[in-house]
């Protein structure tokens, strides 16, 4: 493995995680809310009971679907593999 392909790597996991995170908190947020409105719950019971359990469902759902709208978009490199060398010879 080269340093192309270990920062490939790095570059995926860290966008595609953080953006899963960003993305989750803000879906169950904005849901926790408007049940909160509707139902006249009280804050601290939506975002626990509710914010919570949608944040642990939305996380790996769009862990495993982001990489290819964000490869689409520019945010991500090539696949770790395109950056491996056939014969190892510019491993440092």
């Amino acid at each position: 493995m080269n340093w192309r392909s270990t920062y490939a790597r790095l570059q995926i996991t860290f966008t595609v995680y953080l953006t899963s995170a960003f993305g989750a908190g803000c879906w169950s947020f904005l849901i926790s809310g408007l049940l909160n409105i509707v139902f006249d719950i009280g804050d601290n019971e939506s975002l626990v009971y509710i914010g919570a359990p949608l944040f642990i469902i939305f996380f790996p759902i769009l862990t495993k679907k982001l990489p290819e709208p964000l490869r689409k978009a520019g945010l991500l490199s090539d696949p770790p593999d395109s950056f491996e060398s056939p014969n190892n010879r510019d491993n440092v």
